[in-house]
């Protein structure tokens, strides 16, 4: 009996390490089939090519990658004003696309020309689609970070990448959502500990009171931080992103 539960026992061991190491969707390369997408990244594209023309003076030096929250800062959109502030400065690229997962940001680096200078910097902030109305769990969402994280540098091995902690969803702490996200950013140190020029920093609290509210003010929707919000975001992280780039 006990020679059966062993042998039961190292079985389920290795199923469960073989289903681990599956690829799993949140790190597999998609396309998203949407005329404004392809016309968004085609945009993107465009910028880098012209960056790439010793001709025309476009400089990037620090890409901004994620989903809706970073797109957001882009014209009409509540933080374009404190792009113009913070980021513009810094030469940033905005690579933030609404309704984007890892995996749509997987393939988008995988067919973005490639800089001829390598941009100083990345801020990288993705996985909240994944999980909450997304399909996947937390452990796979960041999975889906950790490799975009491996493709920057693969990409630019001497770049320096700032990943932020997925920003927190819905009023209250109880919620659902919340949880997901928590567990999610819970996994990242480790994950990404071991990539060169990767580092990681988790500025939810700072958008939240003492009892863990996310009020009106920061993030009128719940998801999307408010003019305030993306004040508190660039006013986090420029700092770290200027010490990385060499930039007082």
């Amino acid at each position: 009996m006990k020679c059966i539960l062993s042998t039961m026992i190292g079985l389920a061991t290795v199923l469960s390490a073989t289903s681990a190491d599956k690829p799993h969707p949140s790190t597999s390369a998609q396309v998203r089939l949407a005329s404004w997408w392809m016309t968004r990244h085609a945009e993107k594209m465009a910028i880098i090519e012209a960056a790439n023309d010793p001709k025309k003076e476009t400089k990037v030096e620090l890409l901004m990658v994620g989903d809706s929250i970073t797109h957001n800062f882009d014209k009409g959109g509540p933080g374009e004003a404190v792009w113009q502030k913070h980021f513009a400065p810094l030469n940033a690229l905005n690579l933030g696309f609404g309704g984007d997962r890892t995996n749509h940001v997987l393939w988008r680096l995988e067919h973005l020309p490639k800089l001829k200078t390598a941009p100083k910097a990345a801020s990288l902030m993705i996985g909240t689609n994944n999980i909450c109305w997304g399909s996947d769990h937390p452990r796979q969402a960041a999975d889906g970070v950790q490799a975009i994280a491996k493709k920057l540098n693969e990409m630019y091995p001497e770049m320096k990448i700032l990943v932020v902690a997925v920003f927190p969803r819905r009023r209250e702490l109880t919620h659902p959502h919340r949880k997901e996200i928590i567990e999610l950013n819970s996994h990242l140190p480790k994950l990404l500990k071991g990539i060169p020029n990767v580092s990681f920093v988790d500025i939810g609290p700072k958008f939240l009171n003492d009892k863990g509210h996310l009020s009106k003010e920061m993030m009128p929707d719940t998801t999307h931080p408010s003019t305030k919000g993306h004040e508190i975001w660039a006013e986090a992280i420029v700092p770290t992103l200027k010490q990385l780039m060499g930039k007082k």
